[in-house]
């Protein structure tokens, strides 16, 4: 270890202590020294952040009327300060339940960064696993089916999975497999690769599911469990869960209506076929929450891995895996993560130093630590039925997203990020 590096590591444990403590005014990550850091949110009005959010909620009931979504919950917080959270729409199209703050939303594949990916950082902080380490040496039965497809699986590290780069396809409708979920899993493992590990980016849920179920071979624990006692239960996420209780089927919005050889309204189940197939809890999908929660735990993530009195990750382990990987030319992944990219998502202001994911069900979170800033939107934009999310839901995803940094004086475009063909022509 050199000394810089050591020098560093000190750095941040001594950031991460002075946090814990209360008393950080300015905290030094990696040597750079940064603004200074919220311990834990607050709620604010927008002008105590210097925000004017009247065009943002215009913007907001607009999209429902142009049926980009039933309705849906948006957060923004900056330096730990929510200075909107707004519910707009309904639960559905019936207009019949007007959606509140509390509602709970199936996240998707927002389960991948907040669920999977962080299981995997508290791994590797407690030195349970490294990023280098094969996928097979966890999971014996990655394998087949036949042997040259096994002796390419040799190959694939959790680097790989984390950064869809292992080879694998997107995706297979394992629930059509009929029998017990071990069957299914047994097909999971018998994946073959499309290519060869690092050679290509492909988003695979494949992937996720296989780094579901490492955690919980490492870990000897369900992922669910693992995830719940690891990192929400210290940050009082009370609403996230996998398999929602019937306590909270109320304040659940509905997704889809007969999907995938399910008969009607989904509704307090995972949306996600393979999630439901293999018994609602898995490494890609599955995993419920609130606004509120997501916005803790963003919070902790700016926060370099602390909120209030809980250490959830080393802060050079969240450095690490909110970056990009550069493990693929071209690819804006980080390890698990995301980052902005082309007509992001994240909106066309984002820095390139933000990062975040988006769930198929309709659901976005992104983190800005330039600007200090964190975004969640959640709707349900599959209901009643996913065709209905192209091309509107795109498009109005990152007009929202845009408009919250356009909430404060001269945002600063990201020359990288482009606007969709919608509002590149201008229109509102």
């Amino acid at each position: 270890m050199t000394g810089r590096t050591l020098f560093n590591r000190v750095v941040v444990s001594l950031a991460a202590i002075l946090l814990l403590s209360g008393c950080a005014t300015l905290a030094v990550i990696g040597g750079a020294r940064k603004a200074p850091i919220p311990v834990h949110l607050e709620s604010a009005l927008p002008a105590e952040v210097g925000a004017e959010t009247s065009n943002l909620v215009a913007l907001l009931n607009a999209a429902v009327e142009d049926s980009a979504w039933p309705g849906g919950i948006l957060l923004a917080a900056r330096d730990g300060k929510i200075f909107i959270h707004e519910a707009f729409g309904y639960h559905t199209y019936a207009r019949q339940r007007p959606t509140a703050r509390g509602d709970v939303f199936d996240l998707a594949s927002v389960t991948k960064v907040v669920a999977t990916t962080s299981a995997v950082m508290r791994l590797v902080d407690s030195g349970h696993i490294r990023l280098a380490d094969k996928v097979v040496s966890y999971l014996p039965k990655f394998s087949g089916p036949d042997q040259q497809q096994t002796r390419l699986k040799e190959f694939v590290t959790v680097r790989h999975l984390l950064t869809h780069a292992s080879g694998l396809p997107p995706f297979r409708p394992f629930y059509r497999i009929s029998g017990s979920v071990e069957n299914r899993l047994d097909s999971v493992y018998a994946t073959p690769l499309d290519t060869l590990p690092e050679t290509r980016y492909s988003y695979s849920d494949i992937g996720l599911i296989l780094l579901g179920k490492l955690v919980e071979s490492v870990t000897g624990q369900a992922l669910d469990a693992f995830v719940d006692g690891a990192v929400f239960e210290p940050l009082g996420m009370n609403s996230t869960c996998f398999k929602p209780p019937d306590s909270l089927i109320e304040r659940i919005v509905p997704t889809e209506v007969d999907a995938e050889g399910r008969e009607g309204v989904i509704r307090g189940t995972v949306h996600d076929g393979n999630a439901f197939s293999l018994g609602g809890v898995a490494g890609h999908a599955g995993l419920f929450s609130t606004a509120a929660d997501l916005a803790v735990f963003s919070q902790m993530m700016l926060n370099w891995g602390v909120y209030r009195d809980s250490l959830i990750f080393q802060p050079e382990t969240v450095q690490l895996f909110t970056r990009r990987a550069n493990l693929i030319k071209g690819s804006s992944r980080c390890l698990g993560w995301d980052s902005p990219a082309g007509e992001a998502s994240a909106g066309v202001y984002a820095s390139s130093n933000s990062y975040g994911h988006t769930g198929y069900t309709g659901t976005s979170l992104w983190i800005d630590p330039d600007s200090r800033l964190i975004v969640i939107l959640l709707t349900n934009a599959v209901h009643p039925n996913r065709e209905w999310k192209d091309p509107k839901y795109f498009d109005w995803r990152q007009r929202i997203h845009s408009a919250v940094y356009e909430c404060f004086p001269r945002p600063r475009r990201n020359p990288e990020l482009e606007l969709k063909a919608r509002w590149a022509s201008g229109s509102q």
